[in-house]
């Protein structure tokens, strides 16, 4: 089910009132962010069951069940690609609850030292953190927020944090400049970490729903051994 509300005119409340009327026919359900600051954030993540957060909205508040896609999404291509994070410097750049922090914990987990950067931060002190950090990981959504040529030679970039540009009809990194002449690898914009998403959404939902058939909130004719091919 997908329901869209119109931004110009849409309430907290009459949000609320959507998530409301499905969250218990759904087995996972997934907001859209960032929201308008009209909306009262904080009351919609309420509004969002924690067996139903296959977004991971609560992941480093109340410890949702299910990570966020996209830092899910990064850590898989740090696994898949052997990048080393452990007792490296990391810096995320981004402190959004469902893809900055989480990115964080979940980098500390892997055995990280991780130092969290945002656009606030004073430009030379952000300029040197950079250039001492072992992985970049942008998720900042600031197009040219990080200039390459600051990056430290041989330097991992992850890539997450994209801007659509009218202008130029495409997706902008964080990064403005020649990646590649200082990074040894990095994931490119677009094409990167974009369309690992949407596999770990569906892993999320499937296992929600899973979850929920076992703990019996939801009946089901699911098979529990895959039914032989006719």
């Amino acid at each position: 089910t997908e329901i869209n509300l119109s931004e110009a005119s849409t309430t907290t409340d009459d949000l609320l009132s959507e998530i409301y009327k499905i969250r218990d026919e759904v087995d996972g359900v997934q907001v859209m962010w960032p929201l308008p600051d009209s909306i009262d954030s904080a009351r919609v993540f309420n509004a969002v069951p924690l067996a139903k957060d296959v977004d991971g909205i609560h992941f480093t508040s109340w410890g949702a069940s299910y990570p966020p896609v996209t830092p899910a999404a990064a850590m898989e291509l740090v696994k898949e690609h052997n990048v080393e994070v452990k007792g490296k410097h990391v810096l995320v750049v981004g402190r959004s609850p469902i893809v900055g922090a989480p990115m964080a914990h979940m980098l500390r987990e892997a055995g990280a030292m991780v130092t969290v950067a945002h656009t606030d931060v004073d430009k030379a002190a952000f300029q040197s953190l950079v250039g001492q950090a072992d992985v970049v990981v942008t998720c900042a959504g600031d197009p040219g927020a990080i200039q390459a040529s600051w990056l430290k030679d041989g330097v991992e970039v992850i890539n997450i944090g994209t801007t659509f540009c009218e202008k130029a009809d495409s997706l902008l990194s964080d990064i403005e400049g020649d990646i590649g002449s200082k990074a040894a690898r990095y994931s490119p914009v677009p094409g990167g970490i974009g369309p690992l998403s949407s596999p770990m959404l569906f892993r999320n939902v499937a296992k929600a729903a899973w979850d929920q058939m076992e703990e019996g909130s939801v009946s089901s004719t699911w098979e529990q051994e895959p039914a032989a091919l006719r």
